[in-house]
This record gives C-alpha cells, sequence and structure tokens, in this order.
C-alpha cells in the first residue's frame, strides 16, 4: 500500500511541476480584434409609386398617380428636382410592346427638389384612346381590331445622373403600371 500511496503522491507532483513550468513560460502575444463598429441606420428615402385609372365609356381614361416618400429619411437635392410623369404603351395583340414601339409620354409634373418621410404627391391626368370602341376583348368583326393600352407613373429625378441609393433605396417600386384591354375602330 506504501507503494501505491507513493505513486499517486509522485504522479500528482509531476503533473504539478509540468502545469508551473507551462505557466511561467513566456507569455504569447494575443492580439483582440477591434470592436466593430456600431451599424448606425441611414435615413434614405424610397419613393412608392401607386396608379388609379378609371375608364369613362367614351374611352376617357382619368389617371391618377401617388408617389410617396415611404422611407424613414427625406429627399433634398438641389441638382434634380424629382419629374412624375404617365407613360402609355400601345400595342396591338398578337403583337407585344416591343414590336410595335408605340410608347408616349404624358403630363410631366416637375414635384421639386425636397419631399419629406411619409409625404405623397398625388399627379392626374385625363387621357383620351384614340379610336375607341369599347373595353375588353372580344372576337374579331370587320369593324374592329382588339388593342392594348399600359398606362404607367413614374417618378424619375431630372439632370444628367439617376437617383443614388440612398436617393431611391428601392428603384423598382418608383413605377405603377396596369394593362387594359379594349377594342379599336378599324379606319
Amino acid at each position: 500500500m506504501n507503494r501505491s500511496l507513493t505513486r499517486i503522491v509522485l504522479t500528482c507532483l509531476g503533473a504539478l511541476a509540468v502545469g508551473l513550468v507551462v505557466l511561467g513560460a513566456a507569455p504569447q502575444n494575443i492580439t483582440k480584434d477591434p470592436l466593430p463598429k456600431p451599424n448606425i441606420p441611414t435615413l434614405c428615402s424610397d419613393f412608392v409609386a401607386t396608379l388609379d385609372v378609371q375608364k369613362g365609356n367614351d374611352g376617357s381614361v382619368q389617371l391618377s398617380g401617388r408617389m410617396c416618400n415611404a422611407g424613414p429619411g427625406g429627399y433634398s437635392n438641389a441638382s434634380g428636382p424629382l419629374d412624375a410623369y404617365f407613360m402609355v404603351y400601345t400595342w396591338h395583340p398578337p403583337k407585344t410592346p416591343a414590336q410595335e414601339g408605340d410608347l408616349k409620354l404624358y403630363q410631366h409634373t416637375n414635384l421639386g427638389t425636397a419631399m419629406k418621410a411619409n409625404e405623397c404627391k398625388i399627379v392626374t391626368y385625363k387621357y383620351q384612346v384614340e379610336n375607341f370602341s369599347r373595353w375588353g376583348s372580344f372576337p374579331l368583326i370587320k369593324t374592329e381590331r382588339p388593342a392594348m393600352k399600359q398606362f404607367c407613373f413614374q417618378v424619375a429625378k431630372k439632370g444628367p445622373t439617376g437617383f443614388s441609393k440612398c436617393e431611391d433605396s428601392n428603384i423598382d417600386n418608383t413605377t405603377a403600371c396596369l394593362e387594359v384591354a379594349y377594342m379599336e375602330k378599324i379606319k
């Protein structure tokens, strides 16, 4: 028993000696990463367009475009006032808008160089469909053919450059469009 006790004591002393040698070793250089910089939110503007289209029985169309700054920050840029306008694409199926290429712009409206967060501005325009017969798509007859209109409302920045990332944080929602089918009188 004496021998077992001696072995245990010697083993413990050996482990203690190794620990003391390791602790006495030269200190290692430990570099700490600098604290991360806080992520401060940027107060950017985000223009969101919506479009309301009211069709009249005579082929008249009342367009109402609403442009709101839905971002947490205001827009202010003296070098680039906001320009809101309507676009109208016309085509005759089975052709596509790209095949006919009939695009017209209407009612350019200067919205100024500043827009507060959560501020909205409304632009209206009355459009008349030429050679209008009736709304919808119907079987062909000799006096009319199917046609399509796409009405769009968009805001852009006037000047040589477009919006910066912070002037409009989501460029995809600055245009609102709606397609309308109708029958056109054949001349």
